[in-house]
């Protein structure tokens, strides 16, 4: 079984018109949505927005339907070094906690340079946070070769998550260069850290929603970004329906 997580529904609803044997049930207050697609059992949820809805809906997707594996995916903001533009896809290859740390007179500072893990897990976890490298590594060509077809872009690097969008050029400048991210959520890290947790391996793929810079949402295109990353998850799905035959 794949277990498939997203913030809101609308981020899932082709994948969710996609579902055969569609059914639904309730577990501790979050709908799990279960069907089968391209020879896949899949268990679907939302998480809510935000790092603690995250955490708190992906330990309860992973308890209840126990997956062999998760995969992230909904929105996200590029930062400007990034070369993404609205509509291309981003592979995580790792997931940072952007805002956890302390604020001093120098400025902010994260964990790893306060020397305090989040986690022992043995090795001291700080704010950055693993994907699977396998899901990774098997999904970068294949998601090349769907960004080439429909004439966008892919790029792999480290998302950061934060608990207040970034709304300036000058913020988001300083946060892509303490971080090297690429782009920017609500809900990536924490889920890294449930998944770290149950070890279970995620793989986490967004579509790009609008720039990491002053803000203006003028020049978002969310309904854009949702399509991208699902017919991305729905291109991933029957690719490994393929190789297992």
């Amino acid at each position: 079984m794949i277990a498939l997580l997203a913030a809101v529904s609308a981020e899932t609803h082709l994948i969710r018109q996609s579902l055969q044997n569609f059914k639904q049930q309730s577990a501790d207050g979050i709908t799990l949505t279960t069907g089968k697609f391209a020879d896949h059992e899949i268990c679907l949820a939302h998480s809510g927005i935000g790092k603690a809805a995250a955490a708190a809906s992906a330990i309860t997707l992973l308890s209840n339907c126990r997956p062999d594996a998760l995969w992230l995916f909904g929105c996200g903001g590029a930062y400007l070094g990034a070369g993404l533009a609205v509509g291309d896809l981003a592979l995580a290859t790792a997931e940072i906690f952007g805002d956890e740390g302390g604020a001093t007179a120098k400025g902010f500072r994260d964990f790893t340079e306060m020397k305090l893990p989040m986690r022992q897990t043995p090795e001291p976890l700080f704010n950055s946070w693993p994907v699977d490298p396998k899901l990774h590594d098997w999904a970068q060509p294949l998601l090349s070769d769907h960004a080439e077809s429909t004439n966008t872009v892919l790029r792999s690097g480290p998302f950061v998550t934060v608990s207040t969008c970034t709304g300036t050029t000058s913020k988001a400048t300083v946060i892509e260069s303490r971080t090297g991210g690429i782009c920017e959520n609500m809900e990536g890290a924490a889920v890294a850290l449930a998944c770290q947790q149950l070890t279970v391996p995620l793989l986490e793929v967004r579509g790009i929603s609008n720039l990491v810079e002053d803000r203006d949402t003028s020049r978002w295109n969310l309904s854009l970004a949702m399509t991208a990353a699902q017919n991305a998850i729905l291109m991933l799905l029957q690719a490994r329906s393929g190789q297992k035959k």
